[in-house]
């Protein structure tokens, strides 16, 4: 049973007295209208790829080294000179290394350059015209009386 059905019942079972006047629903109708729903789609327009690339090159870095060594020149004379148990022959030179320099290359890593990344997001009003439709009740082809109720009566119904 609907509602329209039940709501009848009730009317017909409500004891109204004989000589009052009574009314009947015969149809309800629900009006529609349209509302707007707006749904934010995101379209993806652009990308970037960021990376780090790194370069190699070759460079030459200057670097002076120092060798240090100890000449003996031994003279005539008269006595003589030993270096290690060996004599040494008088007007001939002798070179004894004491110390040699290498150059030891390290690599460090020192800041360049700082580059900033920041994504930035713009909001703003964009305004759709839309035309929205409603129903609305629209009664033709009246050929009798039309009068007011009395909305204070309860008999009406």
């Amino acid at each position: 049973m609907d509602e329209r059905e039940r709501e009848q019942q009730a009317l017909d079972t409500a004891g109204l007295a004989e000589g009052t006047e009574r009314r009947e629903i015969v149809e309800r109708l629900v009006l529609h209208e349209e509302r707007a729903e707006v749904e934010v789609l995101r379209d993806l327009t652009g990308a970037v790829q960021i990376r780090r690339v790194v370069t190699e090159r070759q460079e030459v870095v200057p670097v002076t080294l120092t060798n240090e060594h100890l000449e003996i020149t031994v003279t005539d004379g008269v006595g003589r000179v030993r270096m290690n148990g060996e004599v040494l022959e008088p007007g001939r030179v002798y070179t004894v290394e004491l110390s040699e320099e290498r150059a030891e290359v390290r690599k460090q890593v020192f800041p360049l350059q700082e580059v900033t990344i920041a994504k930035q997001r713009q909001t703003f009003t964009h305004s759709e015209q839309i035309t929205l439709r409603r129903e609305e009740l629209d009664v033709q082809g009246l050929e009798g009386e039309v009068r007011e109720l009395d909305s204070t009566r309860t008999d009406n119904l």
